[in-house]
């Protein structure tokens, strides 16, 4: 699913480096696209020549700005290397420039490629590009068949990382993509309020049975269902036999 969303991207920058060998999915995104424009700033046009001969190509080894309208003026896939060589002799300004008016012409279909360890520290033309671009392919510093794929549905961006494939014999590539593991959070342990103090809190079945029949003083004078005040005068309590309210005019 993931190659066929690349294919139909209109615009595809592929991030790359020396050492890795990006023919065969350069070959599966170009697919079987009738009419080519390749503009050879990096590699020869004979290198080019084997890679493509079965195929209509026009090479170019300078973009001709005054060739515009010759360059699109039909259905046509522009595959630019590299972004670097044609920014150098052209400046990164005015190549930008161009990139845009080639992928808003509706004729056009673009590929670029992007050689990231030629590029300087925070490169505002690396910055420019995957922002023009539909769909970016990064491959892994590690691991030269590991690729990290941006593809951009609308205002948002969809990323996986993909493991790429080749059978030499059929010319098949294959993209599979790197399922994570989904770590679930483990449930919290439930604690026991007994095993937070340095004493025991907790009452078994023996000692609720003796607390249920200890029998306090006071019970006594309690009758089942009911509860009475008992008292008992002292001897030596002084009471007063006069009306303590005499002196009032009641």
């Amino acid at each position: 699913m993931t190659l066929f969303k690349l294919r139909s991207a209109p615009m595809v920058l592929v991030e790359d480096d020396y050492n890795i060998n990006i023919l065969p999915l350069l070959n599966s995104l170009v697919g079987d696209q009738q009419k080519i424009n390749l503009f050879c700033y990096d590699q020869p046009v004979r290198l080019w020549e084997k890679v493509f001969k079965n195929q209509d190509v026009q090479y170019h080894t300078e973009f001709n700005s005054e060739n515009f309208i010759e360059y699109t003026k039909q259905p046509c896939l522009v595959f630019i290397d590299s972004v670097n060589q044609m920014a150098l002799r052209m400046g990164w300004h005015k190549c930008l420039t161009y990139i845009r008016k080639l992928k808003s012409n509706e004729n056009v279909k673009l590929i670029l490629v992007l050689h990231k360890d030629c590029l300087q520290m925070h490169s505002k033309l690396q910055k420019h590009l995957i922002h023009l671009a539909h769909a970016t392919i990064t491959y892994s510093d590690s691991d030269p068949l590991k690729i990290a794929v941006q593809i951009k549905l609308g205002n948002k961006f969809v990323k996986t990382e993909e493991i790429l494939s080749y059978d030499g014999t059929t010319s098949v590539l294959k993209c599979e993509r790197i399922t994570k593991a989904v770590v679930k959070d483990e449930e919290p342990v439930k604690l026991n309020p007994g095993e937070l103090t340095t004493f025991k809190i907790e009452v078994d079945q023996t000692q609720q049975l003796e607390k249920h029949n200890l029998k306090l003083p006071y019970m006594s004078k309690i009758n089942e269902g009911q509860s009475k005040v008992y008292y008992e005068p002292d001897a030596v309590d002084d009471w007063d036999e006069e009306d303590p309210d005499e002196d009032l005019d009641i």
